[in-house]
């Protein structure tokens, strides 16, 4: 068990393997993610800063391209770090009871305890400058003599988190805390786990929930845009690409988040995301019961007049 700090920093790429490739392909262009060359016959999208996709044809004969737990899905999530020192601390950890490899392109790879491929990188995501959106309040003007913001489409600005189902999320997240040195942000009650990297900064970069079916399998990545407008433009585009809306628009309780989910080739849904909590080290998690009206403050087509739960976290289930 190890309590230090590592200096990781946020995602910097997941990397997917997948069943329809050129699906898979259109989605991330549609989705706004800018297209770069990849190298070995996979494909890489960036966002804007510098955080990436790389997606790859599944391939069960090599260990790199078997997606876990489904035949389309995630098999390598990388994490930065803040120097190099980081590193080799991580390998010291890590290496107590796993194998651990810095290959010449100076990424540390190894394991999770959910059998998911992990590595550690030196952060490349920089900070972009833009234009924050400002809007009017009665007595409180903050856009004078100035149009509001609009969009045509979404251009992702970085990844905001990933979410995984597992067999049990209280015991999948120990890994996370106790060896990475990860915080708990928020809970739902016996459903799922919100963790963030840093003491100080988004709500939460992984989110590990209970999966309704037993098995590690990949349930949705979820990317920052710069305001619900751009949510709402993007998931608009979307739409109008024949891609299937999964749970939204709408606004999360946990965390805050305004979100629009969409089904994607990759073996589980996509997020767009604007107005995430930002939490420091007194942040007070909660424990929230996985009922309807705590998963969204209001949101479209999903919460039946019955009650009945749905959207993602629909597919969790309680363990006792």
């Amino acid at each position: 068990m190890s309590n230090q700090q590592f200096g990781i920093t946020g995602i910097e790429r997941v990397k997917f393997a997948v069943e329809t490739l050129e699906d898979a392909r259109r989605f991330a262009v549609d989705w706004g993610l800018a297209a770069e060359e990849g190298v070995d016959g996979a494909f890489l999208f960036r966002s804007v800063d510098g955080s990436e996709v790389e997606v790859v044809q599944a391939d069960q004969s090599r260990a790199d391209r078997t997606p876990v737990g489904a035949a389309s899905g995630i098999c390598e999530i990388t994490w930065g770090v803040s120097e190099a020192a980081n590193l080799q601390a991580l390998a010291a950890e890590l290496g107590q009871d796993r194998k651990v490899d810095i290959g010449a392109d100076g990424v540390l790879r190894s394991v999770d305890d959910l059998g998911i491929g992990l590595a550690f990188r030196l952060k490349r995501r920089q900070p972009v400058v833009y234009d924050v959106s400002r809007y009017n309040a009665p007595g409180y003007a903050a856009r004078i003599d100035q149009r509001a913001s609009r969009y045509e489409r979404a251009c992702p600005h970085e990844i905001s988190h990933l979410a995984i189902a597992v067999n049990n999320s209280g015991e999948s997240s120990k890994f996370y805390v106790e060896r990475l040195g990860f915080k708990v942000s928020d809970r739902y009650a016996e459903r799922g786990v919100f963790m963030r990297c840093q003491a100080e900064g988004n709500h939460h970069d992984i989110f590990l929930m209970n999966g309704r079916d037993p098995g590690i399998r990949f349930n949705h990545l979820a990317f920052k845009v710069r305001d619900i407008h751009e949510v709402i433009a993007g998931g608009q585009y979307l739409d109008a690409k024949g891609w299937t809306t999964f749970a939204g628009p709408g606004r999360h309780i946990i965390s805050s988040a305004n979100f629009w989910y969409f089904i994607s080739p990759f073996g589980g849904s996509w997020e767009y995301a604007a107005d995430e909590d930002m939490v420091t080290e007194a942040w007070q998690p909660q424990d929230f019961a996985a009922i309807s009206h705590i998963f969204s403050e209001w949101t479209f087509g999903l919460e039946k007049s019955d009650g009945t739960l749905r959207g993602p976290i629909s597919l969790s289930a309680a363990r006792t």
